[in-house]
């Protein structure tokens, strides 16, 4: 998704759109990560290779979850279906 660079001709509700869609973007990202990641170490003998992408694996989901906390923290209908199914 592009977004225009000329900020000062969008509403605060405007940016804040698009600033979710970048968030919601990069949680999308550190998903597929995770699993390209798991795929390699599913995929690869190397022990040294295997731990060293466990370790990463277990960043990317902490990045998950922080960008997740975000996004909750600006969009409030989100948060509150969060709420709801846990």
């Amino acid at each position: 998704m592009n977004y225009p660079l000329d900020e000062e001709s969008f509403s605060p509700e405007e940016e804040l759109a698009m600033d979710l869609g970048m968030l919601r973007e990069d949680l999308v990202d550190e998903l597929q990560a995770i699993n390209q990641y798991q795929e390699h170490i599913e995929s690869l003998e190397n022990e040294e290779a295997v731990t060293t992408l466990g370790h990463i694996i277990e960043e990317e989901k902490e990045h998950v979850a922080e960008l997740v906390k975000l996004i909750q923290s600006l969009d409030l209908v989100q948060a509150e279906k969060f709420k709801r199914i846990l």
